[in-house]
């Protein structure tokens, strides 16, 4: 949990568009967490993919020691929340 707080504070306080978090999802697809801010909201960027090519779009918070994660896309808004230690920071290099 320290080491996702450390890494976290340390991405949000520089503005680098080559690192995100990641982790598996459900449909076999990814969900990844971007350090750019979501229009409009204090959250930043996630998209969740699928094999078949399909994307969800939103905006996740982290509060309460989890990821808090608005999904927006459809007309419609759901949310879901993960602890932080099943994402993975990765950087383009």
């Amino acid at each position: 949990m320290k080491r996702f707080l450390l890494a976290l504070a340390l991405v949000c306080s520089v503005a680098q568009a080559e690192t995100w978090f990641e982790m598996r999802n459900q449909a076999g697809g990814k969900i990844l967490l971007l350090m750019q801010k979501c229009s409009g909201s204090d959250g930043r960027m996630v998209i969740a993919t699928t094999p078949e090519g399909t994307n969800v779009n939103g905006c996740w918070y982290y509060f309460a020691d989890m990821v808090h994660i608005v999904w927006t896309d459809a007309g419609s808004t759901k949310t879901s929340t993960f602890d932080p230690k099943d994402f993975q920071m990765r950087e383009r290099k």
